[in-house]
């Protein structure tokens, strides 16, 4: 049968020109409501349900049938990302441009596995931005990735390689003691699945307690390294936070950096969110440090307004990335001087082989900012967080539970009585039926708290006020309704 013969999921230019269109149409009627709609809105059971149990139809639908449905049926009930007052977890708008260029790189295909192609100069450059925004030093270089956990993950198994030669090829059986790695009790979650995926196993992470600001304490962490090392154990990885999930604090990054060439281990900055902070010059002094960093890593679709998935592992040595990860079946192998071969095999420094075009909708993006551009967007968010702080703490039913270096804020509604904890995890819920803002929670030193963290270029000042009085109107309600 030939392919005339035969239905084939082709489209002739103008069909496929009006395809986009369709599309670009649906995608535009959620782009005008979003501003101002709805932060949250939760699908219905039933449509859960019928989803569910679907099964895979015996012939396929017509594209517009498809495109009409996932109208109707999906893009309304959405987390509302991009809505003016969508603080919760980290999550940031997507630049349109971005979400113009990952249509093309979708459209292109590419394995940006390695080979002479524009995708690989395109990720190369890409990878060269963000080694210097962040300060590391001419040569530093890496690869784009899916996000936070797997950027951490990438580089603390090229420290493993690294600090444990072998264990690539013999496993931890060529560790001549217990390998070691420090992370504050602020942490990200990831880093305690990293140490597991890698074998090292969650009683080889020691947590080294914070400070009142929730910083790392580096003389509790030296201590640390220290008594283990004397104990016999073999301490092989720090790793600080420039900007951490919960606060959006800075560790003392210089100071922790002093710890690890003490000891020789691997320095490496779980910078996802904040590590791009490190290019507004009125945060200097915050980031010293970050640029003796062996690894960082960098999330472009937090901060940076990227669509997702698009994440980097940055190292100051990528052939320690090589170390970890190169591998060429035969069926890849080219000839020194084969008109395929390129400059590097991205392949070779992470562990995936078929990689998405992650690059061009992060170059398109950083084209379109630019560092002034994204200068004013960082210090905008970072007014608004302080902002809502400020508020926070003029109202008298309100109370700051955190202070943030970046745009973080962490506050608090104060009952008349009974458990404040337990009230404001009942207001969390009800926020999220409210739908005017979207934030999240967290705890701190045992006092449960409204989070939010701003990076979103939607985002006024006078939204601080709206979050301000929404979580005061529906704590006060709430205030009422309880016995």
């Amino acid at each position: 049968m030939t392919a005339s013969q035969r239905e084939v999921p082709d489209l002739d230019p103008r069909d496929f020109r009006d395809l986009l269109r369709y599309a670009a149409d649906v995608a535009m009627r959620h782009w005008e409501r979003l501003p101002d709609g709805a932060a949250y809105v939760r699908p219905p059971d039933a449509l859960v349900a019928a989803v569910r149990a679907q099964p895979l139809p015996a012939r396929g639908m017509s594209s517009r049938e498809i495109l009409d449905r996932i109208e109707r049926d999906f893009v309304p009930y959405r987390l509302g990302v991009g809505q003016r007052r969508w603080w919760g977890f980290i999550n940031s708008p997507p630049h349109p441009v971005g979400i113009a260029a990952d249509l093309i790189a979708t459209t292109l295909k590419n394995n940006c596995a390695g080979t002479s192609q524009i995708a690989v100069t395109v990720e190369l450059t890409v990878m060269d931005w963000l080694a210097r925004l962040v300060g590391l030093p001419a040569g530093s270089n890496g690869l784009l990735v899916s996000g936070g956990s797997m950027a951490n993950l990438v580089a603390l198994a090229a420290c493993r390689e690294a600090k444990l030669p072998g264990t690539r090829r013999r496993g931890l059986r060529a560790a001549t003691g217990q390998p070691t790695v420090y992370a504050s009790t602020e942490a990200h979650s990831c880093i305690v699945r990293a140490v597991e995926l890698l074998g090292l196993g969650t009683e080889a992470l020691r947590l080294v307690p914070v400070d009142g600001e929730y910083r790392m304490d580096v003389r509790a962490l030296r201590e640390t390294v220290a008594a283990d090392r004397a104990a016999g154990l073999e301490p092989i990885c720090i790793v600080a936070s420039a900007g951490t999930v919960n606060t959006g604090v800075v560790d003392p990054l210089n100071a922790a950096a002093d710890v690890a060439r003490e000891y020789g281990c691997w320095f490496h900055v779980d910078g996802a969110y904040g590590a791009v902070g490190a290019a507004l010059p009125e945060l200097a002094v915050l980031y010293r440090g970050i640029e003796r960093a062996d690894s960082v890593a960098l999330d472009p679709h937090k901060w940076l307004y990227v669509p997702y998935e698009a994440g980097a592992t940055l190292v100051r040595d990528p052939a320690t990335l090589r170390a970890m990860f190169a591998h060429r079946a035969e069926y890849l192998a080219l000839e020194q001087d084969s008109y395929l071969e390129g400059p590097v095999w991205i392949s070779d420094l992470g562990p995936q082989l078929t990689r998405e075009f992650r690059a061009l909708k992060v170059w398109a993006v950083m084209q379109a900012v630019g560092l002034e551009g994204y200068r004013e967007l960082w210090r905008s968010d970072i007014a608004v967080a302080q902002e809502v702080a400020r508020r926070a703490r003029e109202h008298p039913k309100l109370e700051v539970v955190a202070a943030t270096d970046l745009s973080c804020f962490c506050v608090r509604y104060m009952p008349r009585g009974g458990d404040v904890n337990a009230f404001n995890r009942t207001l969390l819920d009800h926020t999220h039926r409210d739908g005017r803002m979207f934030i999240s929670g967290t705890t701190l030193g045992g006092k449960f708290a409204l989070r939010g963290c701003v990076t979103n270029y939607r985002s006024g000042l006078e939204d601080a006020q709206i979050c301000i009085d929404t979580i005061v109107e529906l704590g006060e309600r709430l205030e009422r309704e309880s016995p």
